[in-house]
């Protein structure tokens, strides 16, 4: 059976989309809905250097969010439920 295409939210071309989620919960099914594999390979590059740089502890819940964050941002998947700028009133 062979993997679907999708129109993907980084690159914003038509491509193969990644065989199974790559990470458990909503945002795995939020890539592998919109992220191709080429982007996805990418992404894990960047992660790494990003990682070493700001010598993140994935263990620290603070530096897994910063990690989700950036990942959203390089993927362009946006996240309704990140009100980081404060909460929206009425």
């Amino acid at each position: 059976m062979g993997m679907a295409t999708l129109l993907c939210s980084r690159c914003e071309e038509e491509k193969q989309g990644l065989e199974s989620a790559p990470m458990g919960g909503a945002n795995g099914q939020l890539v592998l809905e919109n992220v191709c594999v080429d982007c996805w390979a990418a992404w894990r590059e960047t992660s790494s250097q990003l990682i070493n740089h700001h010598q993140l502890v994935l263990g620290n819940p603070e530096h897994r969010w910063q990690l989700r964050t950036a990942m959203k941002e390089f993927l362009g998947l946006d996240d309704d439920d990140d009100d980081e700028g404060g909460s929206a009133a009425g």
